[in-house]
């Protein structure tokens, strides 16, 4: 589990993903590479404020799943901002679908993030 400081790199994915989390916001998950084309699954724990996820060099990230619980909210062309509804704990989930060209190939990952907010 990896613990993260207000916007310091949180997580490294894969070459060239990254992920940024903000202060209280813990996430793990396998490595995956996107011309795998995989469905990659990654949790997610944090408090009220949520967790900012930032994927570089892509050429598409779009929400494919929205959170019942919250919202998932597009910042920029590569950044995602999960934050729970105010007074919420507990678990919820929400589906990022990227693709991307890098020196292995191409493809599309479909990454589920399982979320508990504490």
């Amino acid at each position: 589990m990896l613990r993260s400081p207000p916007l310091a790199l949180a997580l490294l994915l894969a070459s060239p993903t990254m992920s940024l989390a903000t202060a209280n916001c813990q996430t793990q998950g396998q490595v995956f590479r996107v011309e795998q084309s995989d469905r990659v699954a990654f949790r997610s724990t944090m408090d009220g404020e949520g967790c900012r996820y930032v994927y570089a060099r892509f050429q598409k990230a779009v929400i494919m799943k929205p959170p019942e619980n919250g919202i998932l909210s597009q910042v920029g062309e590569f950044s995602f901002l999960y934050k729970p509804r105010p007074g919420f704990t507990g678990q919820d989930s929400y589906v990022i679908y990227i693709c991307a060209i890098n020196y292995r190939g191409s493809g599309c990952s479909r990454l589920t993030y399982e979320a508990t907010v504490r």
